[in-house]
């Protein structure tokens, strides 16, 4: 089959933009990043940097939507794709329905449809972006439940989470936990991810004389606030903030520790917890659909209720109790990002929407 002309359309800091372009790159496709935030790393690829702070936080940012999508539409005519793929629908969406341009794919990462979902406008806007798509593509099932209540045919929609690549995420055989007991979150430290229900948990582990470590390697807006925070609750000798990591050293930072702790208020399919199964570290996460999809409860991994401390700092507890169970579970997640969540499976299935839209 003939090699494509793919423009992604995206904000440029957005992490999970980069292994789409890498994995479509190295099947020998052309590709372009359209970038409506300026970009911050070099993905070896043509960019174009429309950024016209539609990607920013301050108040009124959105109404830049429709400046990116003017300058869209003229870059479009000129660049002539054959497919236009925008991530995360309530900007690169809205923008690539104003371009005007067909066939757009669409993929909706979590956030940006369900915390749109309560707004009686945002609902409006997304089922007009939705109805211009050809494809829709929900990182999970959860979120394709979410995008039918908006009346969008199921065959507008393919569920295909990012995965991981499993070569490169290797799995660490379970012997034993460390002392002190590790613990890692990767998540960025944003308010959607609720880091704060794990400093409290901290101070439960602490107060319970559990030896732990905890490592914060995401960096966030709420960096400051969680130092603060954890200095006053008395457990800021327990906890490093790594600021940020690049992505090839997650694998290895995986290895070292022992249990993954995610608290998320809601999600997509988490890529964080699926690398954590991939790599062999056990996970204890809050009890979302998200993460009931991947994980059976006190089965392959144990959960908390949302904002529940206590619930957290006690099902970590009581993983340490069951080093028997832990071998079980890594082995089961292992199987199961291999067999539903691995990267080249999951890509190639939006490759073949791509073709199929050409071929239309």
């Amino acid at each position: 089959m003939r090699k494509l002309k793919i423009a992604y359309l995206s904000c440029g800091s957005f992490t999970h933009i980069g292994p789409y372009i890498e994995f479509f790159k190295s099947r020998g496709h052309d590709i372009t990043l359209i970038a409506y935030d300026t970009p911050n790393r070099d993905y070896g690829v043509k960019v174009i940097d429309i950024s016209r702070g539609a990607c920013g936080k301050e108040a009124g940012s959105k109404w830049k939507y429709l400046l990116a999508g003017m300058s869209l539409k003229k870059i479009i005519k000129e660049l002539r794709p054959d497919i236009l793929h925008g991530h995360y629908v309530t900007s690169a969406g809205v923008i690539g329905m104003l371009s005007g341009f067909k066939p757009l794919v669409l993929t909706a990462h979590g956030s940006d449809v369900i915390g749109s979902m309560p707004s009686k406008l945002w609902r409006m806007i997304l089922k007009c972006v939705f109805a211009k798509a050809a494809y829709i593509n929900p990182v999970s099932e959860r979120l394709a439940e979410h995008i039918r209540t908006l009346g969008i045919p199921n065959d507008k929609i393919v569920v295909a989470t990012l995965g991981v690549d499993t070569d490169i995420y290797t799995c660490k055989p379970f012997e034993e936990f460390h002392r002190p007991l590790r613990l890692l979150c990767t998540r960025t430290l944003a308010d959607v991810y609720d880091p704060m229900t794990i400093i409290k948990a901290a101070k439960v582990l602490k107060a319970k004389g559990v030896d732990f470590t905890i490592t914060f390697a995401a960096g966030g807006d709420m960096e400051e606030q969680l130092k603060d925070v954890s200095a006053q609750q008395g457990v800021r000798d327990k906890i490093r903030f790594m600021g940020g990591y690049n992505n090839n050293q997650l694998p290895a930072l995986l290895h070292e520790h022992d249990i993954f702790v995610s608290a998320s208020l809601w999600d997509g399919t988490s890529i964080s917890l699926l690398e954590a199964m991939a790599a062999g570290i056990y996970p204890i996460v809050s009890r979302i659909p998200a993460n009931t999809a991947w994980l059976d409860e006190g089965v392959t991994g144990s959960m908390h209720a949302v904002g529940n401390s206590d619930e957290l700092a006690g099902a970590i507890i009581e993983a340490m109790r069951k080093p028997d169970h832990i071998a079980t579970a890594i082995k089961a997640n292992r199987d199961r990002v291999v067999e539903k969540g691995g990267r080249t499976r999951n890509m190639e299935k939006i490759e073949a929407i791509y073709y199929k839209l050409i071929k239309t």
